[in-house]
């Protein structure tokens, strides 16, 4: 199976060919039969062929096309699949939002539109084409999708077949697990759609999934789910600082610390607020209001490097690569802005890990960890994780804390990282965004080919210069 760059036309030809190809793709095709089936996502038809000059071409009859709802004038991937007797057009990836405005085709995803932009830009240099649709925008009996590709600068509605794969980007949890998700997730799986990212991570399932497995275990903290007062003794017994955390939160949200203290007990929230109690009995009063009924999680606090009281802690973003294997795409060191949450998103700042690991401490041993070692718990993790959940993901933002003993330790795994501008990891050694391609943006539509049918191969590596010899 193989594939060339094509860029498909639309030509009424005046014979009974519905298709024009290279000759020099039929002869690598070795494709001597007049007639194949011709796909793009969820349709296909039969064409009969014919060979062309042209190299860089394919001519379609318009109405073949408009029975695969195939874009025309675009850089695509033609893949041949002789076994078959096939020809396959792609890759074609789908993007699952939560919402857009198609009132505004210059920035439809609001402050995620750049991203977008990215997504669709590089998906067309390289060949491909990128959809973003909603739930409601698929008609599953049709085989079709109205969603909105990128013409030019701006996004447009257009009817497409289903995808040839799925990256799930809903951002609300309430909608993902719905039925009519269920439902949808198990249409994609009847239709043989790879759905990646296939939904939010729940701490405590993380938690669970890990706390079983040798190699993860001795990087979880301890952790137990907030149900009563018996909850809070023993957690605050066996350690004087405790975080009470949403099982379902992100961005930092909700985070509670508790404290025992020679004095009694104390509870801080993000923002300044600090409440001090007597007795343990008050505090689990007013932390069971504070929840409000909401799962919560109590997790062991952790002596944790830092900056002037600043907790550190570090994003790595592994993603799933061409090949399909889990790889560290990039990895940034994030200072907090108080003593309980290090997100971006609640006003923390980012570092280069390496100067991170130079600036922070305090340090009472020398055992301190490289950046290499971090990304190597990272990635061990991030298998380990897949294995034990049910689904398919393709990218985990993992957070990782090192306390002052130099010992790594996990602290949550985001199954959807944010893509904002001011939130994404930036690669080593980097302190503005990269005018280039985001790496994690080129890695990610690289397992989307890949799953799609269309593995990119490796770029060889240059061959070292041939060294002069000085004559004498």
């Amino acid at each position: 199976m193989s594939y060339v760059p094509t860029i498909v036309q639309a030509y009424e030809p005046k014979s009974e060919v519905d298709l024009y190809l290279p000759q020099a793709h039929m002869r690598k095709w070795n494709l001597s039969s007049p007639t194949l089936t011709v796909q793009f996502g969820s349709k296909q038809v039969r064409a009969r062929v014919s060979s062309m000059d042209r190299t860089n071409r394919t001519l379609i009859r318009p109405s073949i096309a408009q029975s695969l709802h195939l874009p025309t004038g675009i850089p695509l991937l033609a893949r041949y699949q002789a076994n078959q007797q096939s020809l396959v057009f792609g890759p074609y990836v789908g993007v699952l939002v939560s919402t857009y405005n198609a009132q505004f085709p210059q920035s439809p995803f609001g402050p995620l539109t750049p991203f977008f932009n990215e997504v669709a830009d590089i998906c067309r240099k390289r060949g491909g084409v990128i959809c973003a649709f909603r739930l409601q925008d698929v008609n599953w009996d049709a085989g079709i999708v109205r969603g909105l590709t990128r013409v030019g600068s701006v996004w447009r509605q257009r009817v497409l077949p289903l995808p040839q794969c799925i990256y799930n980007r809903l951002v609300s949890r309430q909608r993902e697990r719905s039925e009519q998700m269920t439902n949808w997730v198990q249409r994609c799986k009847d239709a043989n759609i790879p759905f990646f990212n296939e939904q939010f991570l729940n701490k405590w399932h993380v938690h669970s999934a890990l706390e079983n497995q040798e190699a993860a275990a001795d990087h979880l903290p301890s952790m137990v789910r907030y149900q009563s007062l018996d909850d809070v003794k023993n957690m605050l017994s066996a350690h004087r600082v405790v975080y009470a955390k949403p099982a379902n939160g992100s961005m930092g949200r909700g985070i509670i610390r508790l404290r025992r203290t020679d004095q009694g007990y104390q509870l801080a929230k993000p923002g300044g607020l600090t409440k001090t109690f007597s007795s343990i009995q008050g505090l689990n009063q007013y932390l069971s209001k504070q929840t409000k009924g909401k799962p919560y999680l109590l997790q062991q606090g952790l002596p944790l490097i830092g900056i002037q009281n600043r907790p550190t802690d570090f994003r790595v973003l592994v993603q799933k690569d061409r090949k399909g294997e889990w790889a560290v795409t990039s990895m940034v060191a994030r200072l907090g802005q108080n003593r309980i949450v290090s997100n971006i998103s609640r006003g923390g700042s980012m570092l280069p890990p390496q100067q991170a690991l130079r600036l922070c401490g305090p340090w009472v041993s020398g055992n301190r960890p490289t950046p290499q070692t971090l990304r190597a718990v990272a990635l061990k993790l991030s298998v380990l994780l897949e294995e034990a959940l049910p689904g398919n993901y393709a990218e985990f933002g993992v957070d990782l804390g090192v306390d002052v003993r130099g010992h790594v330790w996990l602290l949550e795994v985001n199954s959807k990282p944010s893509k904002t501008a001011n939130t994404v990891p930036l690669p080593e050694g980097e302190e503005e965004p990269p005018r280039r391609a985001r790496p994690s943006v080129v890695r990610m539509l690289e397992y989307a080919a890949y799953v799609s049918g269309f593995p990119r191969a490796a770029k060889p590596k240059p061959k070292p210069a041939a060294k002069k010899i000085r004559r004498r």
